[in-house]
């Protein structure tokens, strides 16, 4: 080694020393998971770990990708905005459509969930009922279960507001996850008729913006063999 090379030596060490402890702190940054807010019987955020009905699915996934997961709960058109922009790298309870497609990566079906029309008196096929007012959440997949020609949507921030409008007579039919409705109607003492919509698959999307494609393949590889255990009880 010349005369230069040890000279140099001593800030090359010092360089290093600086300059590991910054990597590793970006390395163990947490990744942040955003949690539809406002479904807390079915998913909810308590002491940072995910709870409620739909929570053992979530838990099976995470549990099997390496990381520093941290679990945000916040409106579904602010967690969808997050995605896009790359504020959170994950997103869930989330069913697949064309237009999330272009900003995130579905994580494939975890399961499955029913969604429905509710309304308060008897109603022909919707398809043959013109001018009906659908209510549902903002950014939420029901303008793609709307029927009836000149059918008006009200969009709303939460679940809640929705079936509001529904008992107020602003609305004439809910789109809504089959599990939130007996949480809302409790306690109504009118009549209130429900009638399938679809079945969805639930998963999870994983932004764009994070990472380079390592967390969406960990993620499904997870949710694939999630499932299938699921399938199997």
């Amino acid at each position: 080694m010349d005369r230069k090379s040890v000279r140099y030596q001593p800030l090359l060490i010092a360089f290093l020393a600086i300059a590991m402890p910054v990597n590793l702190s970006r390395a163990q940054e947490p990744v942040r998971v955003g949690i539809v807010a406002g479904i807390e019987r079915e998913i909810t955020v308590s002491e940072g770990a995910l709870e409620g009905r739909f929570s053992g699915f979530y838990r099976c996934v995470f549990e099997r990708v390496p990381g520093d997961f941290q679990f945000v709960e916040m409106p579904l058109a602010q967690l969808l905005y997050q995605l896009r922009k790359g504020g959170v790298a994950v997103g869930l309870p989330l069913v697949q459509t064309s237009e999330r497609d272009r900003y995130a990566d579905f994580g494939g079906r975890l399961f499955q969930t029913e969604y429905v029309y509710l309304f308060l008196k008897e109603m022909p096929p919707l398809n043959q009922t013109a001018g009906l007012t659908y209510a549902f959440v903002r950014k939420f997949v029901g303008d793609q279960l709307v029927q009836g020609e000149n059918a008006k949507i009200l969009p709303v921030s939460e679940w809640r507001q929705a079936v509001y409008l529904l008992k107020l007579g602003r609305a004439d039919v809910v789109v809504i996850p089959w599990v939130l409705v007996d949480k809302y109607m409790d306690g109504y003492e009118g009549d209130y008729f429900v009638r399938r919509a679809a079945w969805v698959d639930i998963s999870l999307y994983v932004s764009h913006e994070h990472g380079n494609g390592r967390l969406t393949e960990d993620l499904r590889k997870a949710i694939r063999w999630c499932r299938y255990r699921n399938d199997l009880n």
